[in-house]
């Protein structure tokens, strides 16, 4: 069911019409009671009253119990002693007229302003003052509503409280899901520092029981090491020797090497000796 707003929703205290009908009846009452002789005779007392009961549903006074004449502009009487221009009952100094004015002028108000913001309290408690001042003033199948008195339901103002009702829900769905965020990670983040609590000593444990282990492979890498050094040594040694012995046999290759080359000298300068002999 759609939630209409101000006064396009229907009426919870009178069956079957809505609040902008409720408003709609008591402007054109309140308008036409003020028709010369409107009552009269035996039944003018009675709507007198009814009236009365009309005006404290829809007049709240600044002081309970007040009889303050609202509004300041008091109709003047036209025809003293005749409806409307009569006493109203209960209140001295006010007429009929005054009374009706005043109902026609506040229903009209109830009727035209916008009213987004009301609480559902407020708006309750004006839905039972209008069903009683319509109850008051009703009179029967006799006077019905004419449509020509009948105002047009306010398509702007359904559209605006559809949306800023569709804005409060958007707002509070986005609110909800930052709470459950909010809740989901503190709740990770309790249920991460509870394991790592829970694993602190285990892990503790492992350590202090890996340490003899480690320390064991420690000393036996350090006694491998210290057993292999002289082999070590010994190999390097083994290395290093037949590089000494095969340098005399270098240096005999290269006396033999050298020695032809010597030899050779003589035989070249007899040569050039003959040469020369020769061109003389």
């Amino acid at each position: 069911m759609r939630n209409l707003p101000w006064p396009e929703m229907p009426s919870k205290a009178a069956a079957k019409v809505s609040i902008r009908e409720l408003l709609d009846y008591l402007v054109w009452m309140a308008r036409e009671m003020r028709q010369l002789g409107f009552h009269s005779g035996s039944d003018r007392d009675e709507w007198c009253r009814r009236c009365q009961t009309a005006y404290l549903a829809l007049f709240v006074p600044m002081v309970p119990g007040s009889g303050d004449p609202y509004p300041p502009d008091v109709p003047p009487a036209r025809n003293p002693g005749i409806w409307p221009d009569i006493p109203a009952a209960s209140i001295p100094g006010m007429t009929l007229r005054h009374q009706l004015t005043v109902m026609e002028m506040l229903a009209r108000q109830l009727r035209e302003r916008p009213w987004p913001h009301a609480r559902p309290d407020e708006v309750a408690d004006w839905d039972q003052r209008l069903a009683r001042a319509h109850a008051a003033l009703d009179h029967g199948e006799a006077m019905p509503l004419p449509d020509e008195a009948r105002t047009e339901t306010s398509q702007d103002a359904i559209d605006a409280a559809e949306a800023s009702a569709k804005a409060l829900k958007d707002a509070a769905r986005k609110r909800s899901r930052q709470l459950r965020q909010q809740f989901s990670s503190a709740r990770t983040r309790k249920k991460a520092a509870a394991k790592k609590k829970a694993a602190a000593p285990n892990k503790a444990a492992a350590k202090t029981k890996a340490a003899p282990k480690k320390k064991a492979a420690a000393k036996k890498k350090a006694a491998a090491k210290k057993k292999a050094a002289p082999k070590k040594k010994a190999a390097a040694k083994k290395k290093a020797a037949p590089k000494k012995k095969a340098a005399p046999k270098k240096k005999a290759a290269a006396k033999k090497k050298a020695a032809p080359k010597k030899k050779a000298a003589p035989k070249k300068k007899a040569a050039a000796k003959k040469k020369a002999s020769k061109k003389k």
